[in-house]
């Protein structure tokens, strides 16, 4: 009775799979957005969404109006949307190619990576040699990419956010935007904010990666101090 367990090979042809698709399929990706026409404008059917952005009150909040008078008093401090565009003009198509497109490569980049050093750690555990030097550094080098790309992750999505917002700067009512009669700011979504004479500057970050890419490590210290047990008894037999 055959009793091996098939979760490892089933994993590293996942794995290989996916590693192979990803950048097909992110080519496919980058080949619409290149191929996106010059002038949008003479596609009356051709809409974009190009991302998210927030919006907060340039003072105070916004206020919300409550049925129940016993409900006390309600606002909104913080809000998000996505960001559609008709007809877009050049300035719009060039957001997509020239800030859109780097990030979407990146993250192509480092999921192929990610999924090729799953694929090798698998194949590893599938020929039985899981507590050994090279499962042990590939465990490692997994949880430093994962550190590694949240960092520059963060750099890059607050880049284009920050273009996003720019953007939307240049395209509203030299008047501002209201909501109720309040003044709105366009901001970063999900980002932080530091508040310097009541301009707001966000960043984006996220802490579940620095979180995810720690715990991998940890996992990875785990192997290496198996292996040293192994090692170990191996020596005193």
């Amino acid at each position: 009775m055959n009793t091996k367990n098939r979760l490892p090979k089933f994993l590293r042809r996942l794995f290989g799979l996916l590693e192979v698709l990803t950048p097909i399929l992110g080519g496919i990706l980058c080949f619409m957005i290149l191929a996106l026409p010059q002038n949008g404008s003479r596609y009356s059917d051709l809409g974009l969404e190009v991302g998210e952005v927030g919006l907060m009150p340039e003072s105070g909040a916004l206020g919300v109006s409550a049925a129940d008078s016993k409900a006390g008093t309600v606002s909104i401090n913080n809000l998000h949307g996505t960001v559609s565009v008709k007809n877009p003009d050049d300035s719009a198509l060039a957001l997509t190619r020239w800030h859109m497109l780097p990030l979407i490569l990146g993250y192509l980049g480092f999921i192929t990576v990610l999924f090729d050093l799953l694929r090798r750690l698998f194949r590893n555990v599938e020929s039985g040699q899981t507590f050994t030097a090279r499962s042990a550094q590939l465990v490692q080098v997994i949880g430093i990419a994962i550190i590694v790309f949240t960092c520059l992750s963060a750099v890059a999505t607050t880049w284009y956010n920050h273009a996003i917002k720019t953007f939307l700067e240049q395209h509203s009512n030299p008047q501002g935007f209201e909501i109720q009669g309040t003044k709105m700011v366009f901001t970063l979504p999900y980002s932080n904010f530091i508040t310097v004479n009541a301009k707001h500057f966000g960043f984006y970050f996220s802490w579940e990666g620095i979180l995810t890419g720690l715990l991998v490590l940890s996992l990875a210290e785990v192997f290496r101090q198996g292996l040293a047990l192994k090692d170990e008894n191996q020596l005193t037999i």
